[in-house]
């Protein structure tokens, strides 16, 4: 098992790098921010043990579906597609 956590651990690093190397890229304030703050946690979960990574990485998908304004969960609404043959007999 210890060399699959050794290749998660170097891709999350290569991430981290592909991350730093984009914020540098964009003159977007925050754009820029929320690539350093992936870079961040891609680091982190690189150094970490098996044990921490399982938190991290629960931690960061909640708040990836949080909304970052006002904090509540993301909803996502659904359009039913009505048939033009139902249309046109109403």
């Amino acid at each position: 098992m210890a060399p699959m956590l050794s290749d998660q651990s170097e891709e999350f690093r290569r991430r981290a790098a592909d991350c730093l190397a984009l914020a540098r890229a964009t003159s977007d304030p925050y754009t820029r921010l929320s690539l350093l703050t992936m870079a961040q946690r891609l680091h982190t979960m690189a150094n970490g043990s098996a044990v921490e990574f399982d938190s991290i990485l629960r931690s960061f998908n909640d708040e990836q579906l949080m909304c970052p304004s006002d904090g509540k969960p993301v909803t996502q609404q659904q359009q039913q597609i009505q048939s033009k043959k139902d249309d046109e007999t109403n």
